[in-house]
């Protein structure tokens, strides 16, 4: 008795999982090897699969009613914002006193900046110093372009927050690849006078550093009084390494040039790096280079 209960028991928890099993569709051939009674639960398993797919398909109609229903009221809510959001777009526009063509000429020039900072990424610190004017000139120019009304757009927005960082990393990779020594340039304007030029903001913020601006452009300034507008001068920043010597000139002067050491004494520094070339500390000759020690 308790034997039979058990096989019945088993049975019972057997029947719904055999019932949700998906169905193992036979071929002919195996269908005919199949027994009576393994037709007949063949047969009651198809049915069953046949049941159950056409209430699935029953649903999914119903469903896709419904859904589209719903796909139909979002387009219509779409085309409400889509509305609301051109005449913004258009009032904004106006307020700006622009037009789409402007948009389209910023966008141009944006493209164009980002050829040029993907082009600059690739330096080496080195190309990227010699690149530093018309990196300069590029950032000039696009700080122009941001006071711009087309570059208030609303189309833009994401575009000029992208290149002020982009920029802000290409100013910060310049800044690390300074030499300790470099030049920079300097075009000369109706009532420069060396003094003056030494006195900018922008160069020294000192009139009496002019004569560093001299030295640096003996090659084409013959009377420092006298400098010819639109020449292009060479404006030192930090303490060379190496010094082109010129007429009149001996190692105790070089050494006292403010851009040098400052001072007269150390000229044994000087003569020490360049044995090589000076037997006679009393004798150098002009078109010498010399080395100038850092510590």
């Amino acid at each position: 008795m308790k034997k039979y209960l058990l096989i019945t028991l088993i049975v019972l928890l057997a029947v719904p999982a055999f019932l949700q099993a998906s169905v193992e569709y036979l071929s002919q051939e195996d269908y005919k090897e199949l027994k009576k009674v393994e037709r007949l639960n063949y047969w009651d398993r198809l049915e069953t699969e046949l049941a159950t797919l056409q209430q699935r398909k029953a649903d999914a109609v119903a469903d896709s009613a419904k859904f589209a229903n719903r796909i139909d009221a979002l387009k219509a809510q779409k085309a409400a914002f889509d509305t609301e959001y051109n005449q913004v777009y258009k009032d904004i526009l106006t307020y700006l006193e622009i037009t789409k063509s402007d948009i389209a000429s910023v966008m141009n020039k944006l493209n164009y900046y980002n050829k040029n900072l993907a082009n600059w990424e690739n330096l080496s610190d080195k190309e990227l110093w010699t690149a530093k004017k018309s990196v300069r000139n590029l950032v000039t120019e696009y700080n122009e372009l941001k006071e711009t009304n087309a570059s208030k757009a609303p189309d833009l927005r994401e575009d000029f927050s992208d290149l002020d960082n982009k920029i802000a990393n290409l100013e910060a990779n310049l800044q690390a690849a300074k030499p300790k020594y470099y030049e920079d340039e300097y075009t000369v304007v109706v009532g420069d006078g060396l003094a003056k030029i030494s006195g900018y903001s922008f160069i020294y913020n000192d009139v009496s550093k002019w004569p560093v601006i001299y030295r640096a452009n003996r090659d084409q300034i013959k009377d420092p009084n006298i400098i010819s507008v639109n020449s292009i001068l060479k404006i030192p920043r930090g303490l060379p390494y190496s010094w082109k010597v010129y007429t009149g000139e001996c190692l105790w002067k070089i050494a006292a040039y403010p851009e040098v050491y400052g001072d007269a004494v150390k000229w044994p520094l000087i003569y020490r790096a360049n044995k090589d070339q000076i037997k006679d500390p009393d004798l150098i000759y002009p078109n010498q280079v010399l080395e100038i020690p850092r510590d």
